[in-house]
């Protein structure tokens, strides 16, 4: 059976309506952002999470609680994220229940263990002199660029930087490009 009422034009017009008014409410996405940190969670992945509780959060205000649209948002968004730190909460402590130490894998295994992983002791120090050379490239840096590219590193997005901030996206690009620059050029110099 087919719908006969259903007219793209419409869907279309609502779906602009709503790109429109979330567009309006993304600085609450960015206020929440920056008090939460969810682990492989990026820009795309809290834009998204935000419009999925904007969708339930527009569906289900009622003007007569008293209480501002906005409000009802941010406290369904949190509600949202808070959630979602409770499941990585739960699935650390899920790592932790199932590991064993040290002492208990050599004596099930034997001393033997740790000549079979020997590749990784060799792998350890080199990343340990790895990170000394970027600890010595970081002192390179100016403030700006060290702090852009550390929030880089942390996996957020130049234009969200460039937004909490209130500085032009350029502004930020160009220092991010300057601080990978001469990091590559102590990392080579130092090899």
């Amino acid at each position: 059976m087919m719908r006969t009422d259903f007219n793209p034009q419409v869907v279309l017009r609502h779906m602009e309506v709503f790109e429109k008014l979330f567009f309006d409410y993304r600085p609450v996405i960015y206020k929440v952002m920056g008090r939460y940190y969810l682990r492989d969670f990026d820009y795309d992945d809290w834009l998204q999470e935000g419009r999925i509780s904007f969708f339930y959060s527009l569906s289900c205000y009622e003007t007569c609680r008293g209480v501002s649209f906005g409000t009802f948002f941010r406290n369904n968004f949190e509600n949202k994220i808070k959630s979602e730190l409770r499941k990585q909460g739960a699935y650390k402590r899920k790592g932790m229940v199932e590991a064993i130490s040290l002492e208990e894998k050599i004596a099930k295994e034997g001393a033997d263990f740790l000549v079979a992983h020997n590749q990784s002791v060799v792998f350890a120090e080199e990343q340990l002199l790895l990170e000394e050379k970027l600890r010595v490239a970081f002192c390179l840096l100016s403030r700006l660029e060290a702090d852009v590219l550390q929030a880089y590193l942390k996996g957020e997005q130049v234009e969200y930087y460039a937004y909490q901030r209130a500085m032009s996206q350029q502004k930020i690009g160009c220092a991010l490009e300057r601080a990978r620059r001469k990091i590559r050029k102590e990392m080579k110099m130092s090899s």
